[in-house]
């Protein structure tokens, strides 16, 4: 098997992972207010997609996000997207349309399987740019792909502290 076909099959099978885990989502189970510091699913399941649409389209190709380049805040009413170490709480009080984000996540996982159509294996050791230094394109999309795992076990028991399945079988 070569590399790409490693890293397309392991793409779906989070992708499956969060698509079971969403399914049943409503708007009310979405927007719920879990009390303490933890986030709302409208929240992380924003910040889920957009991690991957930041690290595929601008970070490795230098390239307008998915969010950026379609107007996804005009589309969502979601002007300032959750970002890592900022304050989420402003999620606690909104209430956010499931609808559009599911296609803003179709837009980036389509963008993202043509990046990855095209990728070169040497590619993978390509060091780029990122928050905390270098790292190399196969470490990034490893990183994609693990924060998305985390995320979805996140929405997960935020289902399930609501009283509905959380993590399918």
């Amino acid at each position: 098997m070569h590399v790409n076909e490693y890293i397309q099959q392991e793409m779906a099978r989070v992708r499956i992972m969060i698509d079971r885990t969403m399914e049943g989502m409503t708007n009310e189970l979405f927007n719920w207010a879990p009390p303490g510091t933890a986030n709302t699913i409208s929240a992380t399941f924003i910040h889920l997609i957009n991690v991957e649409d930041t690290i595929i389209q601008k970070i490795l190709q230098d390239m307008p996000s998915i969010w950026e380049r379609d107007v996804w805040s005009e589309k969502t009413g979601i002007q300032k997207l959750p970002n890592i170490g900022e304050d989420w709480s402003d999620f606690k009080h909104r209430q956010i349309s499931i609808d559009p984000l599911m296609e803003y996540k179709t837009s980036v996982w389509a963008a993202t399987d043509v990046y990855l159509d095209n990728l070169k294996p040497e590619e993978l050791d390509r060091m780029v740019t990122f928050s905390r230094g270098e790292r190399s394109t196969a470490d990034l999309i490893i990183l994609s792909a693990s924060q998305s795992l985390n995320h979805a076990g996140e929405i997960a028991v935020l289902k399930g502290i609501q009283g509905v399945k959380g993590f399918p079988h």
